[in-house]
């Protein structure tokens, strides 16, 4: 599978978040890293060249920080230059259709903020509903978005495990069952026990947990469907 990520952030350069996402990403295979701001600035859009990326991609995430509950002006130039109805709309057989759509987007508050009720008052599903129509009328699967709140906060910790949910959203196949979790990371053990172990410990220590933790997530799942076939049977 090949992941195209079209990155939207007009200060790209000062961004600790994309500076953290890009080193991240690199050395995965099939994976381009592809920054709108940085090959165009304020030059005009290659169309052919994009569209061309786009063909050759089984799974397109769009990362951006949220603005003002959208994204970044390059990212809606590149949409109204690219995307036209003609090659876009799986009704007359656009060039996106059975590819994937995922968002990373940034936010500046915590994930509890967005909710009814709360200080952002949307959930993050409710502002994506323009991206999720856009994979809808492409004829696109739309994938859950991964959402990175107050990145200038985390810890050490946090910073690890959004390494790998980041790698797996690149990366895994969707949707992220527990099978499909376990796979990937199986996948992932392998190749660093090929590598030099010493420079991915703290990477392979947390994939390790994170196989752990589900194992026994899924000892009390078949426990707890024992306990309901006894119930059954009483």
């Amino acid at each position: 599978m090949k992941t195209l990520i079209v990155v939207s952030h007009p200060e790209f350069q000062d961004s600790i978040t994309q500076a953290f996402l890009k080193t991240s990403q690199a050395g995965l295979d099939d994976v381009t890293w592809h920054c709108l701001d940085e090959i165009y600035g304020s030059d005009p859009i290659d169309i052919q060249a994009e569209r061309e990326l786009l063909n050759g991609a089984d799974r397109i995430i769009f990362q951006f920080p949220l603005y003002w509950y959208s994204a970044p002006a390059s990212l809606k130039i590149w949409e109204d230059d690219v995307l036209s109805r003609a090659y876009t709309y799986a009704s007359e057989e656009g060039h996106l259709k059975d590819k994937e759509l995922g968002i990373v987007t940034s936010v500046g508050y915590p994930k509890s903020a967005f909710a009814a009720g709360a200080s952002q008052s949307f959930s993050i599903s409710q502002i994506m509903i323009p991206y999720e129509a856009l994979a809808k009328q492409a004829g696109m699967k739309f994938m859950k978005p991964l959402v990175i709140a107050q990145f200038g906060y985390s810890t050490d910790e946090e910073k690890s495990q959004l390494l790998v949910d980041y790698q797996m959203y690149l990366t895994a196949k969707y949707p992220f069952s527990f099978n499909e979790r376990e796979t990937w990371m199986i996948q992932q053990l392998k190749k660093l026990a090929s590598g030099n172990m010493k420079n991915h410990q703290q990477e392979l220590d947390l994939i390790i947990q994170e196989l752990e933790t589900g194992q026994d997530d899924l000892n009390d799942l078949k426990e707890q469907i024992n306990l309901i076939r006894n119930k059954e049977e009483d």
